[in-house]
């Protein structure tokens, strides 16, 4: 009696690693919201639609893409695994960084939101073939026009790394989960589910321009100037929204 007295206190100081469906639920708003990006859409959609090489250069452009969520996902990942153990009640740790994102997020929406529009060029000139680039002969072309495939992969990396509302959102879902001591497995799948959602907005334009061919660009097309027209209000709404999800999530696991 007096072992199991003494051995029961330290059990209960350990925490039990959460399960995979708690893990999962936890995470899933955040994967859900890292797949709204008008930012990365419009841009892959005027890559497959625009672009000479159209449906090459968007896989191109959402390899860029991957290597930048990758590279995020590893990062979040290691500072996971170095820290300690989700507790079984309050996380300070937890709490703060979702706090100090949420802060993040909130005052990118007030100036998203709060913003005035672009002013629209009525009167812009066209430019002539030589002010374009296109005039026949011309040989000082920029290397980005010479390699579309390597523009597109630029721009997939610098797309997906200003992409602020995603990368904000993967971060703390991430964190979590390296923190929660899952199987390897289970951690993989939940690791791919949030990178999978991150990378919709640049892998549905080129799937749908694949599986639907005219139809589908013509359906990108539509979609891309709705998007643009209203991706201050889109991005700001979802700024401020999920910065109040992380802003309670923080406050409910102090």
């Amino acid at each position: 009696m007096t072992l199991l007295a003494a051995v029961a206190p330290a059990g209960q100081g350990l925490a039990s690693a959460p399960s995979f469906q708690a893990s999962a639920l936890a995470i899933l708003p955040l994967a859900l919201g890292s797949a709204v990006s008008p930012l990365v859409l419009v841009a892959q959609i005027l890559t497959v639609t625009r672009s000479g090489s159209g449906l090459r250069a968007g896989w191109w452009f959402g390899l860029g893409s991957a290597v930048v969520v990758a590279l995020w996902i590893g990062l979040a990942l290691v500072v996971g695994h170095a820290l300690p153990q989700t507790p079984a009640g309050p996380d300070p740790e937890s709490a703060c960084l979702r706090l100090v994102l949420a802060l993040v997020l909130l005052g990118l929406g007030l100036k998203l939101l709060g913003a005035a529009p672009a002013p629209v060029q009525t009167n812009a000139e066209p430019q002539s073939p030589a002010q374009d680039g296109s005039a026949p002969g011309r040989r000082d072309r920029p290397a980005t026009l010479r390699h579309p495939m390597r523009r597109a992969f630029g721009l997939g990396l610098v797309t997906m790394a200003s992409n602020l509302t995603s990368l904000v959102l993967v971060f703390p879902a991430v964190h979590d989960l390296g923190r929660d001591r899952l199987p390897g497995l289970e951690e993989a799948l939940l690791v791919g589910l949030v990178a999978l959602c991150t990378l919709l907005p640049s892998l549905v334009p080129p799937l749908l321009l694949l599986v639907s061919g005219a139809p589908g660009q013509r359906q990108l097309e539509r979609l891309n100037g709705w998007t643009q027209a209203h991706q201050r209000q889109i991005s700001g709404g979802l700024c401020l929204g999920f910065g109040l999800l992380l802003a309670l999530s923080g406050l409910s696991s102090l």
